[in-house]
């Protein structure tokens, strides 16, 4: 799971299984693998399957990091990806921008609560609207034109959160 610009990885080794050291690997592009961590000894246990922890600290951000774990001589683990996104000081980002066609728009509720997006055209006029629980929304400019927009993220209380432009180049 990715939270506060960290990579939380936890995995079992089911029992019966050993190895000898597990090395956790990262890539940014899918193919080039890193080593940012290991963890030395032997690993997993005859009678009972063994949990282990792992934070990334430092991932790539506003990019998909994909992690995969060497366990000593005895292979890899399957590849797993999470998109690590940035939303920085002003609270809020838009990916792609400019928006083709789709983009999400990201902002904070790690609470999970209720918030409502506004989109406004160049004169100031709503042209969408638009709720959630996620931290972020899903949003299909399709509908309008090239152009610069503006959005406002209010929380269920109508207190603006966050705010900020995007792109439409279709």
């Amino acid at each position: 799971l990715g939270n506060n610009g960290k990579v939380y990885l936890n995995w079992i080794i089911k029992s019966g299984s050993t190895c000898n050291g597990i090395q956790i690997f990262r890539s940014s592009n899918k193919s080039s693998f890193i080593e940012i961590g290991n963890i030395a000894g032997v690993c997993g246990n005859i009678s009972f399957a063994t949990s282990y922890n792992f934070i990334d600290e430092n991932p790539v951000k506003n990019t998909v990091n994909s992690y995969r774990l060497e366990l000593g001589n005895n292979g890899t683990s399957q590849t797993l990806s999470i998109e690590v996104i940035d939303i920085g000081k002003e609270g809020s980002q838009v990916r792609p921008n400019p928006i083709y066609d789709n983009a999400k728009i990201y902002f904070d509720n790690n609470t999970k609560e209720l918030h409502y997006l506004l989109i406004y055209d160049a004169m100031g006029k709503i042209i969408s609207k638009a709720s959630t629980k996620e931290d972020y929304f899903q949003y299909n400019s399709n509908s309008i034109l090239n152009g610069t927009y503006f959005f406002k993220i209010l929380n269920n209380e109508q207190i603006v959160t966050t705010q900020g432009k995007f792109v439409v180049m279709h």
